[in-house]
């Protein structure tokens, strides 16, 4: 159990009318970013953080440029009230000279014209592979939001550019749910559902169709599911794990099956 007590927490609005609270400490490479979970009427409804901390994982297996997340249980204060929940924190990975630039911003400033989608921009300043990651990941992990906030750019002093970690992966899998079993059974994860996407179409499944090669990616197996959910049983129940996992093995085959990877 940490001792968290002393972060001061800043809300902002989620699209699901609760809050996410954000937190952070130190300064420049040693600085921190914390994180909760959908906060609604004083208690903490889903399970972004932990799922933050798992796809984390699973991206490291893979080999994705991920921003590498870490959680534990916590005792923190809001309003004046003390909790004890899963607080997810990772450090800060823009580098000294570096200038961070979300990539909406970029993209609407230094588009050649209003005509040029935010693919073919991506395309045209050199991310293809770095998209490829993305729209690989996100159906793995059936992510749900990957606004135009979610993607940064980072400029150095040369105005080379280099593609942010992948960060910001709570709101997939079954972030939603919480640990709510009945509503966890009957999620379908062999759907297709909308998602807010930036780049590319709203569909997950559909953007497969903009990788531009084929990719190797280890198959899952008992060992990386273990490291994947370690430290996580008082967070994510084992039933609610079994059923992560098998999305997860689901999607991987359809990747597979479609040519996606191998």
């Amino acid at each position: 159990m940490k001792d968290l007590t002393f972060l001061k927490w800043s809300y902002s609005s989620s699209s699901s009318g609760g809050t996410y609270l954000k937190s952070e400490d130190g300064s420049g490479s040693k600085k921190i970013y914390y994180k909760l979970s959908d906060f609604k009427q004083g208690r903490f409804t889903g399970c972004e953080t932990a799922i933050e901390v798992i796809v984390s994982r699973l991206g490291a297996y893979f080999g994705f440029p991920v921003l590498k997340y870490m959680g534990d249980l916590s005792d923190i204060i809001i309003d004046s009230k003390k909790y004890t929940t899963y607080v997810a924190r990772s450090y800060n990975y823009v580098k000294s000279g570096y200038t961070a630039i979300p990539l909406i911003t970029d993209y609407l400033t230094n588009r050649l014209s209003k005509t040029e989608s935010t693919l073919d921009y991506c395309r045209r300043i050199g991310l293809q592979e770095y998209l490829d990651y993305v729209f690989i990941f996100d159906y793995l992990i059936m992510n749900v939001d990957r606004h135009g906030h979610n993607i940064e750019l980072l400029y150095d002093n040369d105005n080379n550019i280099i593609p942010s970690p992948i960060f910001d992966n709570g709101r997939a899998l079954t972030y939603e749910y919480g640990n709510n079993l009945t509503l966890i059974k009957n999620w379908d994860y062999k759907s297709d559902i909308a998602v807010n996407n930036f780049v590319g179409s709203i569909h997950l499944e559909s953007n497969l169709n903009n990788v531009s090669r084929q990719y190797k990616l280890p198959r899952l197996n008992d060992e990386a599911y273990r490291k994947m959910f370690y430290g996580l049983s008082d967070v994510i129940s084992k039933e609610h794990q079994q059923i992560i996992k098998a999305a997860l093995d689901y999607r991987y085959e359809k990747l597979l099956n479609g040519g996606i990877i191998l």
